[in-house]
């Protein structure tokens, strides 16, 4: 007479692969849901990169609000404020929890205007501008994990590759 069904071997075999896979494919998925600061670094520089391709051409400067849960691109309306750039690629997250802003300082003064910015309005650590011809303010925004010791900086400058991620000391 034949048995139906499968034995204690079988599906114990079947468990250990399932275990396997999802060991596997566990780490990859909730490396996508949180940033790392290398990572989240290296794309908030491929957004300055962008805005700055942005300016040239179109021949009008972009704004960078540097806050420390995200940044925020602006080009100017005609009635001299600033409105939020609407494109897609200029509304992603960044960074993404857990990583943060930890400081940003912008060196010199080429074009702001806070005229545009409300009186309730959280403050910007820092304002970038990137400009049609090229030219943007020179600053750093550093980013980290609070309470942990890693941090990178993107510096901003003048000339070839001015935008870049400084290595950590």
């Amino acid at each position: 007479m034949m048995n139906k069904g499968f034995t204690l071997i079988e599906i114990m075999l079947v468990l250990v692969i399932m275990a396997v896979l999802t060991a596997m494919v566990s780490p990859n998925f909730f490396a996508a849901t949180q940033g790392d600061v290398k990572t989240e670094a290296r794309f908030m520089q491929k957004m300055l990169r962008l805005a700055s391709e942005e300016a040239q051409l179109t021949g009008k400067p972009v704004r960078c609000s540097v806050y420390s849960n995200q940044l925020v691109f602006e080009n100017p309306a005609p009635d001299g404020t600033w409105m939020t750039m609407q494109d897609a690629e200029f509304q992603q997250d960044m960074p993404r929890p857990p990583v943060e802003i930890l400081r940003a300082q912008r060196d010199g003064d080429i074009g702001l205007n806070n005229a545009s910015m409300q009186t309730d309005e959280v403050p910007p650590l820092a304002r970038l501008m990137f400009l049609g011809d090229g030219s943007l303010s020179a600053g750093k925004i550093t980013l980290g994990i609070p309470h942990h010791n890693e941090t990178l900086t993107i510096e901003l400058h003048a000339g070839a590759g001015g935008i870049h991620v400084l290595k950590p000391l």
